[in-house]
């Protein structure tokens, strides 16, 4: 009995073994193949359901004490307007088989318990078909665990957190250029383009935030890898004012110039006290300082100051200008990258629902398909990991806005 059971084992062993990696050591890379999901895809109503519901999880769209701030708010705001023009465009063509599509949003601002309890209405109570979301890396981590347990697709607008897609997840598709491929770009531009050598980097480092550490974390990595290792690390806080201790810390060590990464109006606060300090050191920042919350916050100080770019309204395409004069029209407010890339993760999710019809797996498929998508930030074309590849795009601010860098 005992020698049979060591051939079983054995045996399984064989059987199980997996073929060599192709990754060769680099573990967070983008596949090489398509993330393939090989379970059931069974529909569940296309002929009886009224309406066709899409999930959106994002922040709420008014500040609430003590839980969300006014910059999260304007932030989910804009990811409820694009998501919703996309919405409308899409019922004044007949919608889904004469059905209308319906935005159905949960709030994720709150404890993570919160945000999971959400989440979890979102696609057991309300009925989902897919799930446009979140603008950040811990929540669009919620929305990912839970749909990839029930079978349904997300599609996240703007989250940047590179983690999201190194874990292998079918379900999960991106829109925007990774922390790791902006990290990548700044180097590149910081370092050889500019020649600079001596670079500092200032984050966003809070409990409750870790956008600024992972962002920072990647372009430490990729200064490394280019000879230049930061000379500097300094943080700040969610809802800091006071960067006097940083500022001073940036005047002793005296680098030739500074990347941040970190919430908009945090970062443009510190930008508007280290000029107001006197120092004069270059500022480059991620994508999430593209945005009107930037400008304002550093007012007259973000001027010469150089950031990822991932939407550029000046872009000739039509799709993109008549976007831009749509928006303009019903909201008369300026519009930034949530609005454009919530729109068009919105279209993704409509689209592939039209292609697939109301069947998870089938719509899963035909997002996991997207090739040459026409999208106001431009083409989108996804790998086989769901990021999106394109090229990652700067801009500068001249004369109070961002002018991209050619």
């Amino acid at each position: 009995m005992l020698l049979i059971w060591f051939v079983v084992l054995a045996l399984g062993g064989m059987g199980s073994a997996s073929p060599p990696s192709p990754y060769k050591g680099q573990a967070y890379r983008s596949l090489p193949d398509t993330v393939r999901f090989y379970g059931p895809r069974k529909a569940r109503g296309d002929t009886v359901v009224p309406e066709v519901r899409i999930g959106l999880f994002g922040p709420a769209l008014k500040p609430k004490l003590g839980i969300s701030t006014p910059q999260m708010a304007l932030i989910g705001r804009s990811l409820f307007r694009g998501a919703q023009m996309a919405v409308e465009e899409a019922n004044s063509e007949g919608g889904y088989k004469g059905r209308p599509f319906r935005i159905v949003h949960r709030e994720v601002d709150g404890p993570w318990g919160g945000a999971s309890k959400e989440m979890v209405r979102l696609v057991y109570e309300d009925g989902v078909w897919a799930v446009l979301g979140s603008v950040d890396g811990p929540n669009s981590h919620i929305a990912e665990q839970i749909c990839t347990k029930a079978w349904v697709p997300v599609v996240t607008p703007t989250s940047t957190d590179p983690s999201l897609t190194q874990v292998n997840d079918p379900w999960l598709f991106r829109c925007i250029p990774t922390d790791e491929r902006q990290a990548q770009a700044l180097a590149e531009y910081i370092f050889r383009t500019r020649g600079y050598t001596e670079v500092g980097g200032v984050l966003l480092d809070d409990d409750n935030e870790n956008y600024g550490r992972i962002g920072m974390r990647e372009f430490e990595q990729a200064a490394g890898r280019m000879g230049h290792p930061l000379v500097l690390k300094v943080g700040f806080k969610l809802r800091q004012t006071d960067f006097s201790k940083q500022v001073e810390l940036i005047r002793k060590t005296n680098p030739q110039a500074l990347v941040i990464w970190g919430t908009p109006e945090e970062s443009g606060r510190f930008v508007r006290a280290l000029k107001e300090a006197g120092l004069s050191q270059q500022v480059f920042g991620s994508s999430a300082l593209a945005v009107p919350i930037f400008l304002k916050a550093a007012g007259r100080w973000a001027e010469g100051a150089t950031v990822v770019y991932p939407y550029d309204p000046s872009r000739p395409d039509s799709l993109t200008q008549e976007f831009n004069r749509k928006f303009a029209k019903r909201y008369g407010e300026p519009l930034d990258f949530y609005a454009a890339y919530a729109y068009d993760g919105m279209r993704m999710i409509i689209s592939a629902v039209r292609k697939a019809g109301l069947n998870q797996g089938h719509i899963r498929d035909a997002l996991a398909g997207t090739r040459d998508f026409p999208g106001v930030t431009g083409p989108i074309t996804l790998d086989g990991s769901g990021n999106r590849v394109a090229p990652v795009a700067l801009a500068i601010v001249r004369g109070g806005k961002f002018v991209r860098v050619e």
